[in-house]
């Protein structure tokens, strides 16, 4: 019997993220890619390249359709264009067969309003996944 360690439920997404490393040795480029699922505890990317464990990327994540579980002004297309920002630690880093890799990121910080609009975001679409 296989135990789930995960404390969020994930779903699946394919949507576009744009990363950049953290680092006092230089400031690196922005990196556009895409995310394979989303949780309230993080997100499993893919990039042309692989990042070493443990580094420390700002996140620019576009979440389509969490629009309308935001407390913001505005309306629900307007919310759903606005990015989720967030500081994430590389937590895992696999290599695809098609050699990118995959990157296991883990949310270290994130502004609490826009957490408990992702957490109702995801629940909505597990919710609409069992049904």
């Amino acid at each position: 019997m296989t135990q789930n360690r995960r404390n969020y439920q994930r779903v699946p997404l394919d949507a576009s993220v744009s990363f950049r490393e953290l680092s006092f040795h230089k400031a690196g480029e922005a990196e556009m890619a895409h995310y394979k699922d989303v949780s309230g505890g993080g997100l499993l990317l893919e990039s042309a390249h692989a990042v070493p464990l443990g580094v420390l990327l700002k996140l620019e994540i576009r979440v389509p359709g969490w629009g309308k579980h935001q407390d913001r002004f505005g309306t629900a297309a307007e919310n759903d264009l606005r990015p989720l920002v967030a500081l994430g630690e590389v937590v895992r880093v696999e290599k695809m067969d098609s050699g990118q890799f995959e990157l296991g990121v883990k949310f270290c910080n994130v502004y609490p309003d826009d957490l408990a609009s992702l957490m109702r975001f995801v629940d909505a679409l597990s919710a609409q996944s069992e049904a």
